[in-house]
């Protein structure tokens, strides 16, 4: 006996799972820009609270900190075009599996298509 542990998706479906992980995505990436400026606007304040002696570790630290989130947000987010274009292409495949499907469907398409 045979068991198949995932049902198998039509193209239809699979196409709408496309277009829900790259909003999935989308929503992840915009989620994360808005945590990113709040822990910057954070740290931000903290430093310009006047709470750390000039010179002091704990204000290098704080220095060091506030360096460190903008160079990794910085590097992290000049990859997010990249990001963007992968998404385009794979809702752009899936919009095509989808009119070849409905066409192929609706009998325009040559007998036995995908």
């Amino acid at each position: 006996m045979k068991q198949t542990l995932i049902a198998p998706m039509n193209k239809k479906g699979a196409v709408v799972e496309t277009l829900n992980l790259v909003g999935a995505v989308i929503l992840t990436l915009l989620t994360l820009a808005v945590i990113t400026i709040a822990v910057f606007l954070a740290l931000t304040s903290l430093q310009n609270a006047g709470i750390f002696t000039s010179g002091t570790q704990a204000s290098n630290q704080t220095n060091n900190i506030i360096n460190n989130i903008t160079v990794g947000a910085t590097g992290f987010f000049t990859q997010v075009p990249t990001i963007f274009t992968i998404l385009g292409i794979v809702a752009l495949i899936g919009a095509v599996v989808l009119i070849i499907y409905f066409v192929s469907r609706m009998g325009g398409g040559a007998k036995g298509g995908l």
